[in-house]
């Protein structure tokens, strides 16, 4: 009987994207996995605990971790340009106003947090929410500022929100790197080649759309994402990064990570 290594992987279709021909048993491995669905914060949290075999992780509770936890993959990873995440409002906002602002962010151990922090270092601690609850609560009053991610920077304007920052774009404009946002872990126990190629040959199937349940699988974890939104997606955060991390990937990977060490 072969072993069962638990996935912890986000329901966003980038992630249902690259795994769902594994996980509709397309792609063959020589062992098993058993699929767990959990929003990023969630997954950051069961990091910490060492309680998944595999995982999604956002490159910033990487960072917080003690060396040795997890090991990233060369594959998997949401990594490139215009990626970030976005600082959106109901009104145009100064940095003085931001300062005052109550600003919500979808969890302070996310990339996310990081890069508003990179960008206005002195903001005072934010709120933290679910990422798909921050657009209804800056268009509600709730909120006067947060930090999208996923498919929110997809649809922030048919909630009457402006974006007051590209928070990727001024990661990159300042380092002239890539953003590293997350990438798949795995734990030292986890047989590390098979799995990289299995997941590879994952990603080409679903590019080269072999799988015809896949669109259902994708939609299933989506909720009420629209086909159009899951597809901007996907082409957004799945890239030739995704397929291999290649040098300059590794090295935003590797300038990320020590920026984080260096301001925690």
């Amino acid at each position: 009987m072969s072993r069962v290594y638990s996935v912890g992987i986000s329901p966003c279709p980038n992630d249902t994207f690259l795994w769902g021909p594994l996980a509709l048993g397309a792609i063959r491995l020589p062992f098993s996995l058993e699929f767990h669905y959990a929003d990023i914060e969630t997954l950051n949290q069961l990091a910490s605990a060492r309680r998944v075999d595999v995982l999604k992780l956002s490159f910033f509770q990487y960072a917080q971790l003690p060396r040795g936890y997890y090991r990233l993959l060369p594959v998997g990873a949401a990594l490139g340009y215009g990626v970030g995440p976005l600082l959106v409002a109901r009104r145009p906002l100064t940095r003085s106003e931001l300062l005052q602002a109550r600003v919500g962010v979808p969890g302070l151990g996310t990339t996310a947090y990081s890069l508003l922090r990179f960008y206005m270092p002195d903001l005072p601690l934010p709120t933290e929410m679910r990422y798909d609850a921050l657009l209804p609560a800056v268009a509600e009053g709730r909120l006067d500022a947060a930090v999208i991610i996923h498919e929110s920077r997809f649809t922030y304007a048919s909630y009457g929100l402006i974006c007051l920052q590209d928070l990727g774009a001024y990661w990159t404009e300042q380092t002239g790197y890539p953003i590293p946002l997350g990438g798949v872990f795995v734990r030292p126990h986890v047989p590390r080649r098979p799995l990289i190629r299995a997941l590879r040959r994952s990603l080409w199937a679903a590019w080269d759309q072999r799988i015809s349940a896949l669109p259902a699988y994708i939609a299933q974890y989506a909720h009420e994402m629209e086909p159009s939104v899951q597809a901007a997606h996907i082409a957004l955060y799945v890239n030739p990064f995704t397929y291999r991390l290649g040098k300059l990937g590794w090295a935003a990977v590797r300038y990320y990570v020590r920026c984080v060490r260096h301001f925690s």
